[in-house]
């Protein structure tokens, strides 16, 4: 479940209520304004991040060095234990097989031995394409930038990147041009599902 009005924080109450009784369980919920709490819900905050966006620019056409889009489970598999592997939020599996058939979501591994030592996930909208997931098991800015290079030569280059982070990744994509343009916060039921 997301938020998609900042100033409709009752109503997304209601609703939150609402799909919990029909469900039997708390949805997870991402607040994309950062403006509900939720602890005296039965939720519990997973994370907060902000928000960032670059205007569209143009890069070379040339694929960074290694790295491979995820067209298998077996391969979607490595790439999340990696993923977890890097500092994951959740021990669960995130990603299903699903997301390889659709032509809009991308995944891409930096191949390592079996596995991969990098990855990032974009997704193309009409109005934007969204970088996420971007993580690097040695620890190298060169992930980031390799991100927006696969984002850019995947999907068109004229539209803005956006996505959302925190911490070191902010800082990173900072330094690599992107703004913060808003906060978020990701909620799980506190129940532990």
């Amino acid at each position: 479940m997301t938020t998609l009005d900042p100033d409709a924080t009752e109503e997304q109450l209601v609703e939150i209520g609402r799909l919990t009784d029909r469900s039997g369980r708390r949805p997870g919920l991402k607040d994309g304004f950062s403006r509900l709490d939720l602890v005296n819900k039965g939720f519990r905050l997973l994370f907060s991040a902000s928000w960032i966006w670059v205007e569209p620019h143009r890069i070379s056409a040339r694929a960074p060095q290694d790295w491979a889009r995820i067209r298998d489970a077996a391969a979607l598999d490595r790439w999340e234990h990696s993923w977890k592997e890097s500092g994951s939020p959740t021990d669960a599996n995130v990603f299903t097989p699903a997301l390889l058939s659709d032509p809009n979501m991308h995944i891409y591994g930096r191949l390592a031995g079996d596995g991969f030592d990098a990855g990032c996930i974009v997704n193309r909208s009409p109005e934007a394409v969204g970088i996420s997931n971007i993580f690097s098991l040695t620890g190298t800015p060169q992930a980031f930038r390799d991100a927006i290079s696969l984002a850019n030569i995947a999907f068109s280059p004229d539209v803005p990147l956006v996505g959302y982070d925190s911490g070191a990744a902010l800082n990173e994509m900072t330094r690599l041009g992107f703004r913060s343009v808003g906060k978020l916060r990701i909620w799980l039921s506190d129940d532990g599902s």
